[in-house]
């Protein structure tokens, strides 16, 4: 009994343990190949919908303070690790007090390349944000061609499954360290 429990477990942290470097390196150039994101020097995202703080609500139960968003675009050049947002917020479902109020239209464009970061402001100058160039930075890693660029550069790169019970299947996960401190996990499926 003693043996066969043993071999049990042995068994189960076989089948629970990551692949090997070979198998993620294999794993990374299909799902790269499958999106091209090799190919890809850059892309465009755009969207409209709306943006809130978490945890902003006046009172429980209410909804989060929210601004609409009738324009949103991203546009992201991997070779010089740069990227433009562009958005155009409108006001939202701001309860009566507390939250700041957008009237009209309200123009962002944020810009980040390398170390750099700033914004435009309402005259079109830029206006330095060094503290925010590390999150956009981040942002280009894990879009989704930038997940697979990067994790196909990085040297702890991992591979294992994992049981989705709502979805009642297994998918793939990635996980690898970004920019050298952040440890960062995709599903593949």
């Amino acid at each position: 009994m003693k043996n066969l429990l043993g071999l049990s477990l042995a068994v189960l942290m076989a089948l629970a343990s990551p692949a090997s470097a070979q198998d993620v390196a294999a794993f990374l150039r299909s799902a790269d190949q499958a999106i091209g994101a090799s190919r890809v020097n850059s892309v465009r995202f755009s969207t409209t919908g709306w943006m809130g703080a978490v945890g902003q609500n006046i009172a429980d139960g209410q909804d989060w303070p929210r601004s609409t968003v009738k324009s949103y675009e991203m546009t992201i050049d991997y070779p010089s690790n740069s990227s433009h947002e562009d958005y155009v917020q409108v006001q939202g479902n701001y309860p009566a007090q507390g939250a700041t109020r957008i009237e009209g239209e309200q123009r962002t464009n944020v810009f980040v390349s390398g170390t750099d970061a700033w914004t435009l402001n309402a005259q079109g100058q830029g206006v330095a944000q060094p503290a925010a160039a590390e999150l956009r930075q981040f942002m280009i890693r894990i879009s989704p061609h930038g997940f697979i660029k990067s994790a196909l550069a990085a040297n702890d790169a991992t591979l294992m499954d994992r049981y989705v019970q709502s979805l009642n299947r297994t998918l793939k996960v990635v996980s690898f360290t970004v920019m050298g401190k952040y440890r960062v996990s995709g599903e593949f499926n």
